[in-house]
């Protein structure tokens, strides 16, 4: 069955079947040849999409859109620029700095490559940026989106796995912030004198930014805050955050108005939908393989290779690497989880640590060509062709797999915060 699956979503890939259509195909053909009936793939599908959990995804996506539109994301830039825009690499700071306090709320990298983009790219420019370096650093720090809570893909993996979403987003904490330092250290050593500081660090331009953001930064400590102190699931955490970015959009900024609300539910909509597609069917898929002893034979089959965690995580990062290359993140997350938790679980991986690193990887792949949805984004936002690109992100991608070196050598620096707090629920 497995071989009879992996055929037929090569094909899919290969044709430019949208990945959720490749995997209907290979249930419906995978329940023809075990004469299955239908009904019964049916009732998987659904039952992969009735989770309460999952409706955090579709309240995260509306988060990010009122955030793009209602003036948040605006002044969270306006914040970053204040804090680190003195430093060396002035604005590509400010850009990175802006990521972490935006991919903190929206929970995707695609919405964070568009939303910083349009807004740091020309200036960028104007201060001596080639449009390729410019791009390249807003492009890269997307990834930190998938990995600071919330994240949506933090949320597949927990559906899929059912591993607690709360301890996952708790988990991603720390090693968001690594990434961040990381590419920021990068932009430092990068940078020529010319693309230093753009301005002289000033309190008073501080503090008016911090006046003007406050109300914007009360969102990440409802997450998080939230979360951690046990007022509320992850779920209700999406609800709250929606709820209070609207309010603020509307009767404070008053740079939102209802009239654009339809637009955003029409978009969030679609992407919850290519989403829950996705979901339903690799249900249908994990349901075949589990009955036919798929995911147990891999175990063995692995054990037998190396049971020596550390090897097991390399090699299982490699071939997630290879898999971003060539897949989406959201397809490669809700098919390859079910698969490789078990393998790396059975040798005393924490369940949430693997999660967070899984995204990670596969958040890579989405800075990668040829699939890479980000860099797509990147060139479109900075108009720049898909090699300059790419060769301005080399020095990133280093600081990338060095940070994921690390997380892989240390899982402490994963684990020690949800463990710290015990946190558990959904």
């Amino acid at each position: 069955m497995l071989w009879i699956f992996l055929a037929i979503l090569l094909a899919s890939i290969v044709i430019g079947l949208p990945i959720a259509f490749g995997l209907g195909v290979a249930a419906l053909v995978m329940a023809v040849l075990s004469d299955i009936p239908l009904s019964i793939m049916i009732e998987q599908s659904i039952r992969g999409v009735n989770s309460f959990p999952l409706l955090a995804i579709p309240f995260f996506i509306l988060v990010g859109e009122v955030m793009s539109n209602g003036g948040i994301a605006r002044r969270l830039m306006e914040l970053a620029g204040a804090l680190v825009g003195f430093m060396r690499g002035g604005l590509g700071q400010v850009a990175i700095t802006g990521s972490m306090f935006f991919g903190g709320i929206s929970g995707s990298a695609v919405a964070d490559t568009a939303a910083t983009g349009s807004m740091m790219i020309p200036s960028m420019k104007q201060q001596g940026y080639t449009a390729a370096n410019a791009t390249a650093i807003n492009t890269v720090s997307s990834v930190i989106g998938i990995i600071i809570p919330p994240s949506i893909p933090l949320i597949l993996y927990g559906i899929v796995t059912e591993t607690s979403i709360s301890r996952l987003f708790i988990a991603g904490i720390v090693p968001g912030l690594l990434i961040g330092a990381a590419l920021m250290v990068t932009t430092f050593i990068l940078a020529s004198k010319q693309g230093g500081g753009v301005r002289q660090f000033r309190w008073d331009r501080l503090w008016k930014a911090f006046k003007d953001a406050w109300l914007a930064l009360v969102l990440p400590v409802i997450v998080i805050g939230g979360i951690i102190g046990g007022v509320f699931t992850a779920t209700e955490a999406a609800v709250a955050a929606l709820l209070y970015s609207l309010a603020i959009s509307l009767l404070v900024y008053r740079e939102f108005k209802l009239s654009e609300l339809g637009g955003m539910l029409i978009r969030t909509a679609r992407l919850t939908g290519m989403v829950m597609m996705l979901l339903a069917f690799a249900t249908v898929i994990a349901w075949f393989l589990t009955i036919n002893m798929v995911p147990q034979t891999l175990v063995r089959q692995v054990q037998a290779i190396t049971q020596e965690p550390f090897l097991l995580l390399l090699i299982v990062a490699g071939l997630l690497l290879l898999v971003g290359f060539v897949m989406d993140l959201t397809p490669a997350m809700v098919i390859m989880a079910p698969m490789l938790a078990p393998i790396v679980t059975s040798v005393g991986v924490d369940a949430a640590y693997f999660g967070v690193l899984m995204a990670f990887i596969l958040g890579i792949g989405l800075l990668t060509p040829p699939v890479g949805t980000c860099l797509y984004v990147g060139c479109g936002v900075g108009k720049v062709s898909m090699e300059s690109l790419v060769k301005a992100m080399l020095p990133y991608y280093a600081a990338l797999v060095v940070v994921l070196v690390v997380l892989i050598a240390f899982p402490g620096i994963v684990t020690w915060l949800p463990d710290l707090t015990a946190v558990r629920g959904n």
